[in-house]
């Protein structure tokens, strides 16, 4: 399981009995679980609010680090549901204490399908649908940095819809013709699969 180094540090931090009290810990564990619950939870960051500083009593850096590392973990384990296999192995490389791990490994088991659940509720999470495509080629004969250019590039806009709204987004992009044509035929390939499997 990949895991990044913000999130690493935050796990050494919570691992390390001299920086994080076992009480501390608990405590953070408990703080982080509850925060994966929220509503408005954001599935790709973690972001400490005041109101859970508040309510933790955290003053200290490595405190906050260590809760960002753990429910950053937390969610991330729950997103991509891991086996308990797979976080004992991260937890011990990060020098986690058999109680530590056990402990956050009860956690993670119990909550883990309310964690996915509210993940689920997320229109954020889920897919978008390409609904219509733009495209247009420019050609740029030079730029602030050189006299003679001479490139072309395409502009393509793909219009996308978010399940449960009713507004369309544009996400814009620029490319060349070989990234272009590079696009076209990983799409192409995605076609085959599909009608592969369903026609199997």
């Amino acid at each position: 399981m990949d895991v990044s180094q913000d999130v690493l540090y935050g796990l050494q931090l919570s691992g390390k009995d001299i920086v994080i009290e076992d009480s501390v810990y608990i405590q953070l564990l408990q703080g982080a679980r509850c925060s994966l619950e929220k509503t408005n939870l954001n599935p790709t960051s973690f972001i400490i609010d005041k109101q859970l500083q508040d309510d933790l009593k955290l003053s200290d850096v490595h405190e906050k680090k260590a809760l960002f590392g753990l429910a950053s973990f937390l969610l991330e384990c729950a997103k991509q549901n891991v086996t308990l296999d797979e976080i004992r192995a991260v937890l011990e490389e990060s020098n986690f204490s058999p109680k530590r791990i056990q402990h956050f490994l009860d956690v993670y088991h119990q909550y883990k399908d309310s964690i996915r659940r509210n993940l689920a509720r997320i229109s954020s999470f889920e897919k978008a649908q390409i609904v219509d495509v733009n495209w247009r080629l420019d050609y740029n004969i030079k730029n602030s940095q050189s006299d003679k250019v001479n490139q072309l590039s395409y502009l393509v806009d793909l219009h996308t819809l978010h399940p449960g709204e009713s507004e369309i987004k544009i996400v814009s992009m620029t490319c060349s013709l070989e990234q272009l044509q590079d696009l076209v035929g990983k799409l192409k390939d995605a076609v085959r699969c599909v009608e592969k499997q369903v026609s199997s």
